[in-house]
């Protein structure tokens, strides 16, 4: 065995399904030119994760040769330096990202076609940590559990499931994790971060104790306001109500829930052109079919995925709560690859609409078909929701191409005054 077959076989082990930009050994390749495409694609391939939200990182291999691991877009990480086979294994004991969305970089300062024996292990592992539990005494207490995408990539929701009915906490969840609860399920409380005074409207401080777990801190970067808050690694949520005896109650949703059906509900059944942006996402949901997935950068139309998408499967919408642009289209390529249905939508006046461009390009160049949506306040065109479900219908069978419709994107007044301004990280 050489290197880069040891190479290859663990980051196969890390779900890495293929290369972007150089190849490497016998892994998937897919040739990109520009080093910055590639970063990109790489870092969508492993945001989106697998059909059923499982971690996986993707790779992409440039000129260094420097191997960029990630499941952030536009994440940036201090270069290491693997100057051996035994310091490669090392760095790649534990990479960030298959958890959290985060990034690794790696320069390849090694021969990666001398040989290493066949038994090379790595010096260092994953951190253990003790399992934690809570205290049947606290079954009295009130609670509440946040969540972030970090719980589905790690395949922790029957666990969260089994804490929520044992302890009678209401699930909250960031735009990352929409789906770990149907939208229309008692134990689902809201989706919080799209707007900055979600969180004071989720009701946390009448709670005793607020339970966080897998939260990408990228998504509330005004933190968790709460006097006491427990995170808990992801895997161990299922442990922590061990030994009780009795579940608790059905949760009281608090004020968050009904302040957001009550601005959006409206929207949802909206005839008007253009068309209603919550209407518009209730569109892109129902033309999924089975393992799709919708996506969008996280800009303007990327806030209304995220406000109004209805979810009752989990990773079946991606918003990145990072990067500067071209994620949805990079996505899209993406899902083209391995065959994975998709709806695309990006803001056609967005600052990064250069990037979209060059990405459309390189599938037409790489011969793979890629469907996506422009949207655009633009009234210029406008096409009736009929005919919207009718494009969403089409695209998601199979025919490619970029198309621009024309949707409202103004915050309305209601939805302002329920829960304030767009969080900035939908601010392009």
């Amino acid at each position: 065995m050489i290197v880069s077959e040891m190479l290859v076989n663990r980051l196969a082990e890390l779900g890495v399904r293929r290369i972007w930009g150089d190849p490497l050994g016998d892994l998937e390749n897919v040739s990109v030119g520009d080093p910055d495409l590639a970063i990109l694609l790489a870092d969508a391939d492993g945001r989106i994760g697998e059909v059923d939200g499982g971690s996986r990182l993707g790779a992409a291999l440039i000129a260094g040769p420097i191997l960029h691991l990630s499941s952030k877009p536009g994440g940036a990480s201090p270069m290491q330096v693997a100057g051996s086979a035994e310091e490669l294994l090392d760095i790649l004991a534990s990479p960030a990202g298959l958890t959290i969305p985060d990034t690794n970089a790696i320069h390849l300062d090694l021969d990666l076609n001398a040989p290493v024996p066949e038994d090379l292990t790595a010096s260092a592992g994953a951190e253990r940590q003790p399992v934690m539990t809570l205290d049947p005494s606290m079954a009295s207490l009130r609670m509440m559990v946040l969540v972030g995408p970090g719980v589905i990539r790690s395949g922790s929701l029957d666990g969260l499931r089994s804490f929520s009915r044992v302890s009678g906490a209401g699930i909250f969840n960031t735009w990352g994790a929409k789906g770990v609860e149907r939208w229309d399920s008692p134990w689902h409380f809201g989706t919080v971060g799209p707007q900055v005074d979600d969180l004071a409207l989720a009701g946390l401080e009448s709670v005793d104790v607020l339970v966080t777990s897998g939260l990408d801190s990228a998504e509330l970067p005004g933190g968790v306001p709460h006097a006491v808050v427990q995170d808990v690694p992801p895997a161990q949520l299922g442990a922590l109500c061990h030994g009780w005896q009795t579940a608790g109650p059905e949760p009281v949703r608090p004020p968050l829930y009904d302040a957001i059906a009550a601005a959006v509900g409206p929207m949802y059944e909206d005839e008007s052109v253009p068309l209603s942006p919550a209407r518009a996402a209730l569109h892109l949901s129902g033309a999924l079919p089975d393992g799709a997935m919708a996506v969008a950068d996280p800009g303007p139309s990327g806030f209304w995925l995220a406000r109004t998408f209805p979810t009752s499967v989990p990773n079946s919408v991606c918003v990145p709560a990072s990067g500067d642009g071209g994620f949805a289209a990079a996505a899209a390529l993406v899902c083209a690859v391995e065959g994975r249905g998709v709806l695309a939508v990006a803001d056609r006046d967005s600052p990064a609409s250069d990037i979209t461009e060059d990405l459309v390009s390189l599938a037409s160049s790489l011969r793979i078909p890629i469907a996506m949506q422009l949207w655009s306040g633009d009234p210029a065109g406008a096409i009736s929701p009929a005919e919207h479900v009718d494009l969403c219908m089409s695209q998601v069978s199979g025919a490619a191409g970029v198309v621009t419709v024309s949707v409202d994107l103004e915050l309305p007044d209601s939805l302002m005054d329920a829960c304030g301004p767009v969080s900035t990280v939908f601010t392009p």
